[in-house]
């Protein structure tokens, strides 16, 4: 009896465990477990480099002062034309600006003198010019200008009567200046213009004859010399014949 049960025990747990190792055979093979993959190794710590100890600065010299630039050469430039006078190393060149003050003696018009024996008495001329260096002309330079001259005279008959006579003339002129040293400026040249004559009397003779006057066609020549003292101030003496013989007075160049 005891040996029917055991039988019966191991029969139950065949047929138990059967379909347990049925599903196990069944199920699929495992799947080979993936290793891990391995860490890049780790990078080693960087030990911190050792500063280098503090050397110790030397004193630092002020700087030398900035040499100074030798100064630019300059290309030379061409020689200026020989035959430009210079109007800075010129008494009297091309752009050169003169003014002459002066007063004249002597007169080329007799004013009636000898005409009824009575006796005649000119007066000294005033006379302003102005002249321009115009163009170099040969060795020098031609100036062109005008110039403005007053004079008056009388003619005395005796007892109380005389004429009186003005003269006003207003010409152009044309001249030549040649260079003699750069102080002294030599000259000589022409003028055509305009005589403006007038006479009147006074007395008791010759009642009711009043005055009168009357314009005329002049023409005049002239020579003279400037010479400058400065830069800019000088005299001069000229020659001519066309309103006083000769006038002298004081002369300025701009």
């Amino acid at each position: 009896m005891k040996l029917l049960r055991h039988t019966l025990l191991v029969i139950a747990c065949a047929a138990a465990l059967t379909p347990a190792a049925q599903a196990q055979a069944t199920k699929p093979a495992a799947k080979p477990a993936t290793k891990p993959v391995a860490k890049p190794a780790a990078k080693p710590a960087t030990r911190p480099t050792a500063k280098p100890a503090p050397v110790a600065k030397a004193p630092v010299a002020p700087p030398p002062p900035p040499a100074t630039p030798a100064p630019a050469v300059s290309a030379p430039r061409p020689a200026a034309a020989p035959a430009k006078a210079s109007a800075t190393t010129e008494p009297f060149g091309v752009g050169s600006n003169a003014l002459n003050l002066g007063i004249g003696l002597g007169s080329r018009y007799g004013y009636g003198s000898g005409l009824l024996g009575g006796s005649s008495s000119v007066s000294p001329a005033i006379s302003l010019s102005y002249e321009r260096g115009f163009m170099p002309l040969g060795p020098g330079v031609l100036g062109l200008g005008a110039f403005v001259g007053y004079q008056g005279a009388k003619y005395d008959l005796g007892g109380g009567d005389k004429w009186k006579y003005t003269d006003l003339i207003v010409t152009l002129r044309g001249a030549f200046h040649y260079p003699v040293t750069p102080q002294f400026d030599a000259y000589g040249g022409l003028a055509l213009g305009v005589r403006r004559a007038g006479v009147s009397f006074e007395g008791n003779s010759f009642a009711g004859i009043g005055s009168s006057s009357a314009s005329e066609l002049t023409t005049g020549l002239f020579v003279g010399g400037r010479y400058f003292f400065t830069p800019t101030i000088g005299a001069f003496a000229e020659l001519g014949y066309d309103q006083s013989f000769l006038k002298l007075g004081l002369s300025a160049k701009f």
